[in-house]
């Protein structure tokens, strides 16, 4: 089944960017770190008194802890279930990894954002900001798997390894947890949903689609592929008319460049 979707009878088109188990894994990661948040928080200043009422409505400290164990446990289970669908998904995806291409999209993108080119970064289906955001979290998430694990289970932590490497443990596992939380609030945010073609909220983690004329502005090198590779058996109503394609297939002379990925690779 071909990516672009004609939805009747109002006349909606778009493009599947993401599948079931990537918004399963998403909706997960969001609820489960949104959790951690509002219980973790609390705890690390437990001498608030903000804190105090909040952990007040949970009746005690105590479950705003278990909530926050609870949470925890998700997060862990959902990174390696996406670990796992990354690894054994067929074929084997290599959209997310750097490539010397994303030096150029940087530069690109600069240049754009300081008024020094009028040329728009010609993104593939992940740009350097995509990826970029997406690697990061393996170092935070492994940091913070293993200190919430050690402050867990600190007995049998300290069976293998020295005492200090509990309150060690808890002064990193706090504060990256700061780092993580503003960097959710004051990037992640603001580039996912917060954009201009997103504000307020960037529906395609639920949905898993993207109106087609925001995917041709901004992934434009990996539109022109998919373009190329339907046009064929592509019907559109007369109507309508989307970046690319005629009513019934004919193209409107999209430049589709040479990309060293094969088209339908996700």
């Amino acid at each position: 089944m071909g990516r672009i979707i004609v939805e009747e009878p109002r006349v909606n088109v778009s493009i599947t960017r993401f599948d079931v188990q990537q918004r399963a894994q998403h909706i997960l990661i969001i609820t489960s770190f949104f959790v951690l948040s509002i219980t973790g928080i609390p705890l690390k200043f437990s001498d608030w008194q903000a804190s105090a009422l909040w952990m007040a409505i949970w009746h005690g400290p105590e479950n705003v802890r278990i909530a926050h164990h609870w949470a925890a446990w998700v997060m862990i289970a959902t990174c390696a279930y996406h670990l796992i669908y990354s690894l054994t998904r067929r074929p084997f995806s290599t959209e997310m990894f750097p490539k010397p291409r994303d030096i150029v999209d940087f530069i690109d993108d600069m240049k754009h954002t300081f008024r020094l080119s009028k040329k728009h970064p010609q993104f593939g289906r992940y740009s350097y900001r995509n990826k970029m955001a997406y690697w990061v979290v393996y170092p935070g998430a492994v940091t913070m798997i293993v200190t919430g694990l050690i402050l867990l289970f600190p007995i049998g932590a300290t069976a293998h390894l020295p005492g200090w490497s509990v309150p060690l443990s808890l002064m990193i596992h706090s504060d990256a947890s700061i780092l993580a939380i503003g960097w959710i609030l004051f990037v992640h945010m603001y580039y996912a949903h917060f954009s201009r073609l997103t504000m307020p909220f960037d529906k395609s983690v639920i949905t898993g689609k993207v109106p087609i004329e925001r995917y041709a502005e901004e992934f434009p090198r990996e539109y022109a592929m998919i373009v190329a590779a339907e046009r064929p058996t592509l019907r559109l109503p007369k109507d309508v008319s989307v970046p690319g394609l005629h009513p019934h297939g004919a193209s409107h002379g999209v430049e589709e460049p040479a990309l060293e990925e094969p088209v339908g690779e996700d």
